[in-house]
């Protein structure tokens, strides 16, 4: 199968993981709880990219129509919000910024946004927040295996406990004992885990990851 056919399955795919999104908002019990913008893909399919960003979910600040389709341009590179603001910074102190730009995918566990405030409900909730995350985890999970980045980033506690992922060559951060880096594969990939850039990350412990996903880059080249 040419790379063309390949992109093409992918965007049916992609199409299709909208479409089901679309069928749960018709679902009153299931919209009943979504009361802010659903965001899946922060950027187009692609096939083998260098990185795929996995985060747990968007932070529900961002008021603009609600899209049915995955955005043109990867959203991280141009939004004001205070993660892709960090993502951008920390990219580019790691000279990865082209690869942030031209090679990289991103996806939310969870696709119903959120403020901070309700991210307990959307990870251990249940009924209709359990069927949003276990359908979210799921769709992840299946994007992963089709466009088969090189390497994932996860970033923060949150994602990784949802996908269900055990860590291995962890570090934590002696003070309060949260975790700093950590490896392990999704779907046969490797996967390297990254402090959410929010509000308590240390851009030394962000560094480190970035150092390693660079390093892996390399080693694959």
């Amino acid at each position: 199968m040419t790379d063309v056919n390949q992109q093409d399955n992918l965007e049916r795919l992609a199409s299709r993981m909208y479409e089901e999104i679309r069928e749960r908002m018709a679902d009153p019990v299931l919209s009943a709880v979504v009361k802010h913008r659903i965001t899946a893909l922060y950027g187009p399919p692609m096939l083998c990219p260098d990185l795929a960003l996995v985060t747990f979910q968007g932070g529900g600040a961002d008021r603009s129509e609600q899209r049915w389709t995955w955005p043109d341009d990867l959203l991280y590179l141009h939004d004001k919000f205070p993660f892709g603001i960090a993502l951008r910074r920390q990219f580019a102190a790691a000279t990865l910024y082209e690869t942030l730009e031209r090679r990289t995918v991103a996806i939310a566990t969870c696709f119903p946004e959120a403020p901070r405030s309700e991210a307990d409900k959307w990870e251990k909730g249940s009924g209709p927040f359990a069927t949003w995350r276990e359908f979210s985890v799921a769709w992840v999970r299946r994007m992963l295996h089709t466009m088969q980045p090189r390497i994932v980033i996860v970033f923060g506690e949150r994602a990784g406990r949802v996908l269900g992922l055990h860590w291995r060559e962890v570090e934590r951060r002696g003070s309060d004992n949260h975790r700093t880096y950590a490896r392990t594969e999704i779907e046969g990939i490797a996967t390297v885990y990254c402090q959410h850039l929010s509000q308590g990350y240390s851009t030394l412990h962000v560094q480190r990851s970035l150092r390693v996903v660079k390093s892996m880059l390399q080693c694959r080249a």
